[in-house]
């Protein structure tokens, strides 16, 4: 099939895919400079800050999987922990049965510049304060809202018009595709954290930011903002049709990716992808997958069972045998919003990135001096006594961010997409187009997609995709919705890919001028 989107094709140069032209043209740039693949990603990610402060920012969260050319595979974890007075017993003293969806007491501890800023000290090569100045200088000088953004603030007009940091941000400023926003209070932080990021937790914009929620209710205190600690780790990973897939460990959801893949690899086969026989396959395998999360997954100092016994074959065949009468599962909370981007070097270092403040705009709180929009990502705890992924002060909530990373002889694909609880079933559907069938990378991401709400009777589908099953009520989208948004790079030699989503703005960039000296 002829793609919609044309990806970047390019030797011996470094490629970048973003949600955002603006984006992945400042980390070309760094490329060019002779930056490699994390000093890219980090410019990346703070222009994706101030562009998109709907899907992620300061005020959220950001993991990395990094791929060396040595070939090792590292897992940066830039989520941080819940408010130290936000518990259970707090919860019901407020009359609350769950932790809000927003506003003040949804709000984590953000991790997003202290996870940037460990992955940039172990692995950067470029000054770090070079870095952050393009998104600062945009943020002062202004930009375009984008077609998601303009959507995104018309869609949450009323929950952004009830914060006073909000309302002065977005919705007066953004009265469509294309008006100009300015972030004058987010360029000043930005060039404070040039500086020192730790200034971001313990000096000023912490005082500002615990402020302000506690003024309206919240719980969040400079102490909590004091303690966040980003954390390097080991991802995880399968192998899948011969192939090495790596996904991002708890507190993440990675493993149910890595879950619905071996269980696809073991129940799948001849159905045709899009038929409804496949529909109901994958209806099994994520009915099964979302139990094991929601039972099993958390901040791992929390769980009962560790991810090595999660990813077992002794563990994977009794989910095999549960997928035949699947479990309940309980309904998730909103459908979440976030955005991916990879970069890939030209010495071979790959990046897959994702960044988040949960739902759109997160709590809908921005601070207003220094224009820091929060997360709600605490809205991920469970309030139930004695589960795992119960709420306790400075405890990381199961988060639906996740990212993969394929990997077979000198053939590396790094992959991702917005997607909040779905992530896992977008996943398979990518992963399983690119190895099973063979397709393209670009190929891969056009394909039409599907989801099920968890805990529902519910089918999200684009055309494409017969999703009409017995008993399931069945929302027909035209194709193309903007059902998850992907982006990928891809290393093979001297070959480098880049890729974006038809369903999103981004754009795929070249650092060009080098590859031509």
């Amino acid at each position: 099939m002829q793609p919609l989107r044309a990806p970047v094709l390019v030797l011996d140069a470094g490629v970048v895919a973003s949600e955002h032209p603006l984006a992945s043209i400042a980390a070309a740039k760094v490329l060019e400079a002779g930056g490699n693949a994390v000093d890219a990603a980090v410019a990346a990610s703070f222009v994706l800050a101030v562009t998109l402060p709907h899907l992620g920012g300061v005020g959220g969260d950001f993991f990395a999987l990094v791929r060396g050319r040595d070939g090792a595979v590292r897992f940066f974890n830039g989520s941080c922990g819940a408010p130290r007075r936000l518990t259970l017993d707090l919860l019901e003293e407020r009359g609350l049965g769950a932790v809000p969806e927003r506003g003040p007491l949804s709000i984590n501890v953000p991790g997003m510049v202290e996870g940037l800023h460990l992955m940039w000290r172990r692995l950067g090569t470029l000054e770090w304060r070079r870095l952050v100045e393009p998104a600062a200088e945009l943020a002062e000088r202004g930009f375009p809202a984008s077609y998601s953004l303009a959507r995104s603030v018309e869609a949450n007009r009323e929950l952004l018009a009830a914060d006073e940091g909000s309302r002065r941000a977005y919705v007066q400023q953004v009265s469509g595709v294309g008006s100009p926003v300015r972030l004058p209070g987010l360029a000043r932080l930005l060039r404070v954290v040039a500086e020192d990021p730790r200034a971001f937790y313990e000096g000023e914009p912490a005082e500002a930011i615990a402020s302000y929620v506690q003024q309206l209710g919240g719980v969040l205190d400079a102490d909590d903002m004091a303690s966040c600690r980003a954390e390097e780790g080991t991802p995880i990973s399968i192998e899948y049709r011969g192939i090495t897939v790596y996904e991002m460990p708890p507190n993440t959801q990675g493993v149910a990716t890595l879950h619905a893949l071996a269980l696809y690899e073991e129940l799948g086969g001849g159905r045709r992808r899009g038929s409804r026989e496949w529909v109901e396959l994958l209806l099994s395998i994520f009915n099964v997958v979302y139990w094991a999360r929601d039972t099993y997954v958390a901040d791992p100092r929390y769980m009962k069972v560790g991810v090595e016994e999660l990813l077992s074959r002794r563990f994977i065949s009794e989910l095999a045998e549960r997928a035949k009468q699947p479990p309940s599962v309980g309904a998730v909370r909103g459908d979440g919003d976030t955005t991916f981007f990879a970069v890939a070097d030209r010495e071979g270092n790959v990046v897959a990135g994702i960044q988040s403040l949960f739902h759109p705009f997160g709590s809908g709180v921005t601070e207003p001096r220094f224009q820091v929009t929060l997360n709600s990502r605490a809205s991920g705890f469970t309030a139930a006594r004695g589960h795992v992924n119960e709420p306790a002060p400075g405890k990381r909530p199961l988060h639906t961010l996740s990212a993969v990373i394929l990997e077979e002889g000198e053939r590396v694909v790094a992959l991702g997409l917005s997607g909040g609880h779905y992530r896992p079933q977008l996943h398979l559907q990518l992963v399983t187009a690119i190895v099973d069938e063979g397709l393209g990378v670009q190929e891969a991401i056009e394909l039409p997609r599907f989801v099920w709400r968890p805990g529902t009777r519910q089918l999200v589908a684009e055309q494409g995709i017969n999703a009409f099953v017995p008993g399931f009520e069945v929302e027909l989208r035209r194709y193309p919705s903007r059902l998850g948004v992907a982006a990928a790079v891809e290393v093979r030699g001297r070959f480098r890919g880049g890729y974006v989503d038809v369903r999103g703005d981004g754009a795929a960039v070249a650092e060009a001028w080098r590859a031509l000296a």
